[in-house]
């Protein structure tokens, strides 16, 4: 059971939530197509950063319009991606002549709604560029990582590309830096239940692509680790990046065991840590079980990856 009204009025009455739990600090977007919320008070000349997906699950999005993160964030209704002139309204509205990245999951519905949103912005004479995240490594399996969708890893190349933006780098280098950052970073979900685990089953419905009885925190680590990592050799003298995303039926304290589990795995296959968070940021499943993302770090990402506060969460 969910604990609102309605599913109909929830994402109208959670922004408002949002708004009165922090005063001053974000506008709304007026629009009659969709769901905006971007920061007050925004710097007047950086490139702008507009994160964004299909709403209702966990910080993502409406969290991540924060300090360190995006300036702005959109989404649709449950399960839907926005609508693409709510995009293009947010772009023109918070743009300062800098241009603007929209960063989304990749599935069909967001990538040709934000590619809209691109090209209905070109005709205003206003520069924009898309990154689509694709770092759910079971999703499509056999088919070349662009193809893929997007998991909770998406936060990590939010809030590089809000650093960047921060230190004055043009759209075309921030855009860069996006791509890079998905290049180098690879996420899966692990559902647990009736003593099992699952990795890779899709929130839409998807089957898992592996299974394996649950025998403790420390062999799920493992067996995530070693899913994750045949794909991340060539980067393992880099540092890494860990971020492990909580399920809903989760609790704090096995929150921070699965995050240790994963770090101390990582350490006995060689791999060194450039910093890790753990948290809910991503809450659409609903029993128990993690993501786990890494994002291999060159010199370049290190300046940019430390660690961020949202409301309520770091990551």
């Amino acid at each position: 059971m969910r604990v609102w009204n309605s599913r109909k009025s929830a994402h109208e009455e959670a922004l408002q939530g949002m708004m009165l739990a922090s005063p001053g600090k974000f506008v709304r977007l007026p629009s009659d197509y969709g769901y905006g919320l971007y920061r007050a008070n925004l710097p007047e000349k950086k490139v702008r950063i507009i994160i964004n997906g299909g709403g209702g699950y966990g910080p993502m999005w409406a969290g991540f319009a924060d300090e360190g993160l995006a300036d702005a964030m959109v989404h649709g209704n449950f399960d839907s991606a926005p609508n693409a002139f709510v995009l293009y309204e947010m772009a023109k509205t918070i743009d300062c002549g800098c241009g603007v990245l929209f960063l989304t999951n990749h599935f069909m519905g967001d990538y040709l709604n934000n590619d809209m949103a691109v090209e209905l912005l070109a005709h205003d004479g206003i520069d924009a560029r898309l990154c689509c995240i694709s770092d759910d490594i079971l999703s499509c399996e056999g088919e070349a990582k662009e193809n893929r969708g997007g998991l909770h890893g998406i936060g990590q190349v939010c809030k590089i590309c809000a650093a960047a933006a921060h230190d004055g780098l043009s759209l075309e280098e921030v855009w860069r830096l996006a791509e890079k950052a998905n290049s180098r970073l690879r996420s899966l979900s692990v559902n647990i239940r009736e003593e099992k685990m699952f990795f890779g089953e899709g929130f839409s419905g998807e089957p898992a692509v592996k299974t394996a009885a649950y025998q403790g925190v420390d062999r799920m680590a493992e067996e995530a680790c070693k899913i994750l990592l045949t794909e991340m050799e060539q980067w393992k003298e880099d540092t890494f990046y860990l971020s492990v995303n909580s399920h809903c039926s989760v609790g704090y304290t096995e929150t921070f065991v699965m995050l240790n589990a994963v770090a101390v795995k990582l350490k006995e296959c060689g791999i060194r840590l450039e910093g890790c968070a753990a948290g809910t940021y991503f809450d659409v499943f609903e029993g128990s079980g993690c993501m786990i993302s890494l994002l291999a770090c060159d010199e370049e990402l290190r300046r940019y990856v430390r660690p961020v506060k949202g409301y309520g969460f770091v990551i």
